[in-house]
């Protein structure tokens, strides 16, 4: 059954296009993280240290240039983002999808094997778990460090159930290694990682009287605090320059969850916006249902996580949320709210694992003629479900049609499947295991059939080679620096090709960066934005245009200060449309794509290392700061490194002594 899982895991991937040079995509996107962001940090590590024989302190090619090992989002804390140095990009962003997968998978299983579940209930819960539909949304975005972070998260769960019921030096090194991991692969999911973690080892104490297991935990706490030295000193240092200092509530509490969303838990969503993605997977939701009926004082820790996760996913529509981020304005840096989201996932995947004991041990006393209450009113509630199932799937169709067909389409199938299911086991017509292996079936087509609409891998023919007309007008023009308005050359194929950018897309930004693009812009940031000029791409009444053609005349009306933009190193502007300057003579039209050279760059100017103006800029550091920042980035860095080095061997060497 293991094997059949991993197969048809690489079966799905496969389908949706997975190959050494593709990229994940949501269908129909214009972007995708991973090519805009994180297929340039690995193209940028590897170049670095092999190319140039350096520690990449510094990324040059994006917003006039910014810090790249300060930059948590770069990933050069976290260790297997160095295997870049042996794969080339886009193999190696592959590699580590599949095998990050593969590791919540695995850690599901142990940690609800932990708990005493059968290897089909565990294996269950490990399905749900490695291909939820929200994780496949986001895989499709681009954001896979949430799917490293969401990798090590059970591994996590894990050790803290083993720190409170054998504390030995292994078990607290190894709880403090995988904490760390969860922080280094994603700080911002890591927020509700911790919490849920450490909560669950305060209430398991508690629970069992062992107050002397809280020493334990603070020993793990500080390994975990020595691993992460590479991330929180960097960001502790740069973070009087960051414009995240000065993010409003509403800035962090964007893409909250609303009311209305919580529909999806019935009606997958099949597009927008992954953050607001709740579906669980019907299978999963009714397992877990079963659960919390037939036992509802078995579960009280990860119901209240459950409930107060929801809670603060709702953001400033929850009085919790709002009270939360006033009294810890800290807060406000990790924001989108609806992250806490995956705390209802991984409980929901939990306690499906528990509904499949549940329901495997009433169909053994079934088939040894036992007696079983309440089976006829199961009976009922189960053809409740498949009659459910075809009138929301029924109505979908008939009454909204703006929806994608294949959401009631997939209502009424996978409704069908799971009630037939559940109806031939509660009629004693098929065994226990054959009830886990035809259940897991189900789910696997209920997220399979849900994933393709959000996930789909492209070639580089989509995403990198594409542009290669315009980079080669580009290049003839020996640029200094680009600006563009609306994104015309993708920052991807800039990084691909080194050329150096004044706008882009990064959450983590200098406010003195912001400031001097917004000037030479001449486009207002009104609010916190990880794309610089904003884009503004959401239609208004009456404009059905597509979202490229409002990306192709996005900031068409901002007038841009040449001035600026020469100070900062502009050579040539770049964009989709005419614009009319004095100051900018156009060179070059391709496809439609308008290059002009800035009349106010001066070729002579000298800049600084940093590629800054050398005269300075306000709220940006000096040279002498920026290379002493710089220089405690390395040092932590090393730090860290080696104390990652020497935990995981004393933790392998426990494990084989073991």
């Amino acid at each position: 059954m293991r094997l059949s899982f991993v197969a048809l895991g690489a079966i799905f991937l496969l389908l949706l296009g997975l190959r050494p040079q593709s990229l994940p995509f949501i269908p129909g996107s214009l972007f995708s993280d991973t090519a805009v962001s994180h297929w340039p940090a690995a193209l940028h590590l590897r170049e670095a240290v092999l190319a140039r024989g350096q520690f990449p302190y510094w990324q040059p090619t994006v917003m006039g240039g910014q810090p790249f090992a300060a930059n948590p989002l770069n990933k050069t804390a976290y260790p297997l983002q160095w295997l870049a140095l042996l794969l080339p990009p886009a193999l190696h962003l592959n590699v580590l999808i599949v095998l990050h997968v593969l590791l919540a998978a695995w850690g599901m299983w142990r940690w609800t094997r932990g708990f005493g579940l059968p290897d089909s209930a565990a294996l269950l819960s490990a399905l749900a778990y490695a291909f939820a539909p929200k994780t496949m949304a986001h895989i499709g975005a681009g954001h896979v460090d949430l799917l490293y972070a969401l990798a090590w998260w059970p591994w996590l769960m894990l050790s803290v159930g083993h720190l409170v019921q054998q504390s030995n030096y292994r078990v607290i090194a190894q709880t403090g290694l995988f904490a760390a991991l969860v922080f280094l692969a994603d700080v911002r999911l890591s927020l509700f990682a911790l919490t849920l973690a450490g909560s669950y080892g305060l209430w398991e104490i508690t629970r069992r009287r062992k107050w002397r297991k809280l020493a334990s935990g603070f020993a793990a706490g500080a390994i975990f605090g020595l691993l992460t030295l590479s991330v929180t000193v960097p960001l502790m240092l740069w973070q009087p320059y960051l414009s995240r200092s000065t993010m409003t509530a509403a800035d962090a509490g964007v893409f909250a969850l609303e009311a209305g969303l919580f529909v999806g838990l019935l009606l997958p969503p099949h597009s927008g916006n992954p953050e607001t993605m709740t579906y669980l997977g019907l299978p999963v939701l009714v397992l877990a249902g079963i659960a919390v009926v037939s036992a509802p004082r078995k579960h009280p820790f990860w119901l209240i996580a459950a409930g107060l996760a929801t809670f603060y996913a709702l953001g400033q529509s929850s009085p919790f949320w709002s009270l939360l981020v006033d009294a810890l304005p800290f807060l406000r840096w990790f924001r989108v709210p609806s992250r806490a989201w995956f705390v209802v996932v991984m409980v929901a995947c939990l306690l499906a694992g528990y509904g499949l004991q549940v329901l495997s041990g009433t169909v053994a006393r079934l088939r040894q003629n036992g007696e079983v209450r309440g089976l006829a009113i199961m009976r009922l509630a189960l053809a409740g479900i498949m009659g459910a199932s075809l009138l929301c799937g029924a109505m979908t169709l008939a009454f909204l049609p703006s929806l994608p067909q294949t959401i009631g389409l997939g209502v009424m199938g996978v409704g069908l499947l799971l009630g037939t299911t559940l109806l031939l086991a509660f009629y004693n017509q098929i065994s226990p295991q054959r009830l886990a292996a035809m259940l897991a079936l189900v789910l696997f087509i209920d997220l399979a059939w849900t994933g393709r609409n959000w996930l789909e891998w492209r070639g580089p023919e989509q995403w990198l080679t594409h542009q290669q007309t315009l980079v080669d007008a580009v290049q003839a023009e020996n640029p200094a620096r680009i600006y563009s308005p609306n994104y015309a050359l993708e920052q991807q194929v800039a990084a691909a090709n080194e050329l150096r950018l004044f706008y882009g897309v990064d959450p983590f930004q200098l406010a003195g960066i912001v400031d001097a693009i917004e000037q030479g812009s001449g486009v207002p940031v009104m609010e916190y934005t990880v794309v610089l000029p904003p884009l503004n791409l959401e239609p208004v009444a009456s404009d059905d245009r597509s979202p490229d053609e409002r990306l192709r005349t996005a900031n068409r009306d901002a007038a841009p200060d040449t001035a600026v933009l020469a100070e900062w190193g502009v050579s040539h502007v770049i964009a989709t449309y005419p614009i009319e300057h004095e100051r900018l003579l156009l060179a070059r039209e391709v496809d439609g794509t308008f290059i002009y050279a800035n009349l106010d760059f001066d070729p002579q100017t000298i800049f600084s290392e940093s590629g800054w103006p050398l005269s300075g800029w306000p709220d940006l550091p000096d040279v002498a700061t920026v290379a002493d920042l710089n220089r405690m980035t390395a040092v932590s860095a090393l730090i860290a490194g080696i104390s990652f080095v020497l935990c995981v061997v004393f933790v392998f060497r426990g494990l084989l002594h073991r």
